[in-house]
């Protein structure tokens, strides 16, 4: 076994109504998981609290008390708390209600309603999206809406402080159609300002039809100023990026890959880095990969003359102390088959899905934009009509190494296996939980770090919910 220990919760039979769950976090009160029939987690909801050893204490529906759809829970200030949206029939508004809830699953007083909007705006099929900032003492809002008026696209951020006092609240219009508008993520640092990461049809006529053209927003609370930011040049067309937030150093890096405009190769990196309190470009860097380190991080043959980073999504992206970045990105690729067969004597269509998550790039870019380094996780996972639950990887990152988790075999009884690399570039590959005594399967979707060196992860364990601390 090569991680330093594993600890063991509980194993639960899965049944109907709690056949997904969401690990919230971990705070000094316990270990908070949700646990739900449905993967979107916004009615039915399971809360359940277990002690820092992952045994289970409480285990109780939502202490919720209106009607509405809980769009997140999560841990602010050392607290448990609940945001649910609601119609409120009255006033003709989308209210977004805080209700808190105390270690002991109980509501605390009424929930709060903390922001409003006319429901004639609101967009149905686009979540309200929620988090924190990464030291839990801020939370930011982000959702769309339309203008009754002009039917154009209008961001809402809205901003709010360790008790869930609200700090902001800013609506912005984006000159675009909410079908246009496409949000890749949105951050908050540790100080409070809003970072959105958002793409829209390229305004100029190019070689590529669908070309589109990528900004960074930037709101500063403090100085009620909103900043957007060029991403790319015209010469490239972006096929992938995302973004993260250095605290330590106060940036916001964004990352991607690309493809020459005209050509189908994907076979270039961009990074860009923005300093939070300048308002200004640090870095802006883009080059084609070396073909040597292109065929390593794909895995690509010789004989393969063209190896590249197409149907490859960034999974995520580390900062590292010094500016520099860690990027880790996957194969993945959806296959629809359809297939026709007879039901009484009638004919009918089907569908098979087949889900393949396949091997994982590892990139490490230095401050300046270029390459460090890059390493390959060869992998092959494929599975058929289960969005590819137990496929994919877990990724933890320490102070010396990147730890990337994930499951050997799908079909049968496999080991949970780790692929570890250092900060220069030092690779290895073990397994970290052995399938001997048990079958296990990791579900690589939900895993939260939970310390320096841990990580929580839900489990498959002999065909039953178990919760897992592993720790390097």
């Amino acid at each position: 076994m090569f991680a330093q220990g594993v600890e063991w919760g509980n194993p639960q039979k899965i049944k109907q109504k709690n056949m997904f769950s969401q690990i919230v976090g971990e705070c000094n009160t316990g270990i908070y998981v949700l646990r739900c029939k449905n993967s979107d987690f916004m009615s039915d909801v399971i809360i359940e609290k277990y002690k820092s050893n992952l045994t289970l204490e409480l285990s109780v529906p939502a202490p919720i008390s209106i009607y509405g759809n809980i769009e997140r829970v999560l841990i602010v200030n050392n607290e448990l708390h609940a945001f649910i949206s609601a119609k409120n029939t009255q006033t003709g508004t989308i209210d977004l209600l805080d209700q808190k809830i105390d270690a002991g699953l109980k509501a605390v007083g009424l929930p709060n309603v903390i922001c409003s909007f006319p429901a004639g705006q609101f967009l149905e099929k686009r979540k309200i999206q929620i988090k924190t900032s990464a030291n839990k003492n801020r939370v930011l809002i982000m959702f769309l809406t339309k203008s009754t008026q002009t039917g154009e696209c209008k961001l809402n951020l809205y901003g709010y402080n360790d008790q869930v006092q609200q700090q902001f609240g800013k609506q912005f219009t984006l000159n675009q159609t909410p079908e246009d508008v496409f949000i890749t993520n949105f951050e908050m640092d540790n100080t409070g300002n809003a970072f959105v990461l958002l793409d829209f049809p390229a305004k100029e006529n190019t070689s590529k039809a669908d070309k589109r053209d990528f900004y960074l927003y930037a709101f500063y609370p403090s100085e009620d100023k909103m900043l957007a930011y060029d991403l790319g040049n015209k010469d490239i067309f972006i096929e992938e990026l995302g973004m993260c937030v250095n605290n330590f150093n106060q940036t916001v890096s964004v990352l991607g890959f690309y493809s020459n405009d005209g050509e189908n190769v994907v076979n270039g990196y961009f990074m860009e880095r923005y300093s939070i309190p300048k308002h200004s470009t640090e870095e802006k860097f883009a080059t084609a990969l070396d073909p040597s380190v292109m065929q390593k991080v794909t895995g690509g043959k010789i004989e393969n003359r063209n190896p590249d980073l197409r149907n490859y999504y960034i999974r995520k992206i580390i900062p590292r102390s010094d500016g520099g970045v860690f990027l880790v990105a996957e194969k993945y690729v959806r296959i629809e088959q359809r297939f026709n067969y007879y039901l009484n004597n009638m004919p009918q269509e089907g569908v098979r899905v087949t889900y393949n998550y396949d091997d994982v790039a590892l990139f490490s870019i230095n401050s300046d934009g270029s390459l460090h380094f890059g390493d390959l996780l060869r992998k092959r996972q494929s599975s058929v009509g289960d969005g590819g639950y137990l496929s994919g990887v877990a990724t933890l990152p320490t102070q010396d190494n990147i730890y990337v988790l994930y499951n050997s075999e799908l079909d049968k009884d496999g080991n949970v296996m780790v692929h570890n690399v250092n900060y220069q570039g030092k690779s290895d590959e073990k397994i970290a939980i052995k399938s001997s005594n048990f079958s296990v399967s990791l579900v690589p979707s939900e895993t939260k770090q939970c310390g320096p060196s841990s990580l929580l992860a839900t489990t498959i364990r002999d065909k039953q919910f178990c919760l897992m601390r592993i720790t390097f």
